[in-house]
């Protein structure tokens, strides 16, 4: 398994996983957030802008991914970070946050904010246990219930 940065060959593969995983949670991929279509555009929607998008690759399948997005200088937004059932528990989220950590830091951020619902109980435990504090301002998406930031 490995944590690289998004190819353009990787969009089909990732937007599946990404509206699969939403669909866990009864959320339909492309209505509430305009984050959705960005991943058509991969890699250039984010690094156009400063911001990094990784994938978790194991025997040429994507089987997470992770997004950070500038904002701001200094304030960057972790997105669409998401794992195929089979990868969860294995360390890959912890990794591919860990490669979104070393982007906003190498670019100078100092803080980085995420929106979730409280549906994603699990991501939510995760984002608590690397440093993150409920922060409601931070929500920007409609489908989002919860914010959340860590200073760098």
């Amino acid at each position: 398994m490995m944590i690289r940065h998004v190819e353009a060959g990787d969009v089909a593969a990732v937007v599946e996983l990404v509206r699969t995983t939403l669909a866990e949670f009864g959320i339909v991929f492309g209505e509430g957030a305009e984050t959705d279509v960005q991943l058509e555009q991969l890699p250039g929607s984010y690094t156009g802008s400063g911001g990094a998008f990784f994938v978790a690759v194991d025997e040429a399948q994507v089987i997470g991914t992770a997004g950070l997005a500038l904002v701001e200088p200094g304030l960057f937004e972790l997105r669409k970070m998401y794992l195929r059932p089979e990868a969860r528990g294995r360390g890959v989220g912890q990794l591919l946050f860990d490669a979104c950590l070393a982007h906003a830091i190498a670019h100078g951020g100092k803080r980085i904010v995420l929106d979730t619902t409280e549906k994603m109980t699990t991501g939510i435990a995760f984002y608590e246990r690397n440093g993150f504090v409920r922060d409601d301002t931070q929500r920007r998406a409609p489908r989002c219930s919860r914010g959340y930031r860590r200073e760098l």
